[in-house]
């Protein structure tokens, strides 16, 4: 899906280039009059500031701002009949429909649609929804339900409780550094074998300006083979216990397995980091729901020890979105409260190079889901695989991965060197406006 008041630029024919051409020789040598530019309006807070710093009156600005943002929805699962219905209903109110060619010999076929309009304009849409047949006015709800969520990015930060810590997203973008003590990470395994080079380690981090701890104690490196339940609680249980009376940001702990989570949570984790999406272990829900606890629900095809057996999909990031409404869905009717929900696409879990990329590149999508975005893209393979640079040798493209993500509106990422992302967090936050509280004034050359 395009981001809400992104450029698209189509190829010119050579007839069209000829005539801009002579027309921009035309004109070449004159004075401009008056300073015609375009202007990049990226969301509904930037359209209401531009309006304000222009001086509209405050009545104008609420109904002119939706007019501003250009938004590209994408429908599955709609019949035929109905994809027709909804193409008249969004050209009669200045919009597009985008249906498959044959759709209208189709009938009751399940088929896709694009959207296109302004918020204006789909708000008028979703009105006439409401008296459509064949399924349309519950699309109006969930179509309504999406703006609402596009609309309130603008709102302020959220918060979101986390044991005695209070998460905040939206003000800054925020640091989860990576703890593995395993034997065998595909990046620090080994590193940190004691409860002593742990805490350390962790101590480091957050000095550095991690906002996270996460704990993880099985490697989910491709291939990987999962690890008893004693052995993985050996691994982290005394490194929490170690950190929970110390340090003054949260932890969390990595793992799938609900009784790991009920010790971690009873040693003083707070956060759940749970790479199969809540799909492993069913009593895990109940647990969290239960305990009030956070958790960030993850896409993994497959599992790690056959998820780069050949990941296919047949739209990767319509197919993680549609995953991850599942199990968010799931959550929530298990008991566990919509605010305690993060999604996390996954990267280099069951998707091939082209996949990860493809989802770096469309990573605003999934703000689709209304959930706070955690994204792990620290030293993988993906990288390597780009840059051709082994393991050691990824933090430059790591760097160019958080700040690229952070563009895209993710919430949390992932580091394993915390320092460097640190830096390259707030500079990629103030270029997008975030954290301004942090910076100096003098920004001179």
């Amino acid at each position: 899906m395009q981001q809400p008041g992104a450029m698209v630029i189509f190829p010119l024919s050579d007839n069209v280039k000829q005539g801009v051409a002579k027309r921009m020789s035309e004109v070449s040598g004159k004075q401009s009059r008056f300073n015609t530019r375009l202007v990049r309006v990226e969301d509904h807070d930037d359209a209401r500031r531009l309006l304000g710093d222009l001086g509209s009156d405050p009545a104008g600005v609420a109904i002119m701002s939706r007019k501003m943002l250009h938004l590209v929805v994408a429908v599955d699962n709609i019949q035929a009949r109905a994809a027709n219905i909804l193409k008249q209903v969004m050209l009669s109110k200045g919009g597009e429909c985008a249906t498959p060619r044959n759709v209208i010999s189709r009938n009751t076929e399940p088929v896709q649609v694009v959207l296109m309009g302004t918020v204006s304009q789909f708000q008028r849409a979703i009105k006439n929804l409401a008296m459509q047949p064949f399924g349309l006015r519950d699309l109006g709800k969930e179509l309504e339900e999406l703006l609402g969520r596009v609309l309130s990015v603008a709102d302020g930060p959220r918060e979101m409780a986390a044991g005695s810590h209070t998460l905040r997203f939206g003000e800054r973008t925020l640091i989860m550094g990576v703890l593995n003590v395993t034997p065998d990470s595909f990046s620090d395994g080994g590193a940190y074998g004691t409860v002593e080079d742990a805490r350390d380690r962790a101590r480091e981090m957050i000095k550095a300006g991690a906002d996270i701890i996460d704990i993880g104690g099985e490697s989910t490196r491709p291939g990987a083979a999962p690890v008893g339940l004693e052995e993985e609680a050996g691994r982290t249980i005394p490194v929490i216990e170690a950190l929970a009376g110390e340090v003054t940001v949260p932890i969390s702990i990595d793992t799938y397995k609900s009784e790991i989570a009920r010790r971690a949570l009873d040693a003083g984790a707070s956060i759940l980091n749970d790479i199969s999406g809540l799909r492993f272990d069913p009593p895990m829900i109940g647990l969290l729901a239960e305990r009030k606890v956070p958790v960030i629900i993850m896409h993994m095809q497959g599992a790690p020890r056959d998820m780069q057996e050949e990941p296919t999909y047949d739209d990767v990031v319509g197919d993680i979105i549609g995953f991850l409404r599942r199990q968010a869905e799931a959550a929530l009717g298990g008991g566990i409260e919509a605010g305690k929900i993060m999604i996390d696409p996954g990267i280099g879990f069951g998707k091939t190079l082209e996949h990860n990329l493809e989802i770096m590149r469309r990573a605003d999508e999934f703000s689709s889901l209304g959930y706070p975005l955690v994204l792990g893209t620290s030293r993988k393979r993906f990288i390597g695989a780009v840059l051709d640079r082994p393991v050691g040798e990824r933090l430059l493209g790591t760097a160019a991965t958080v700040a690229f993500a952070i563009s895209r509106g993710v919430d949390v990422i992932r580091a394993h060197d915390v320092e460097e992302m640190s830096e390259v967090v707030r500079m990629a936050d103030a270029m997008c406006g975030k954290s301004r509280s942090m910076w100096r004034e003098d920004g001179g050359a």
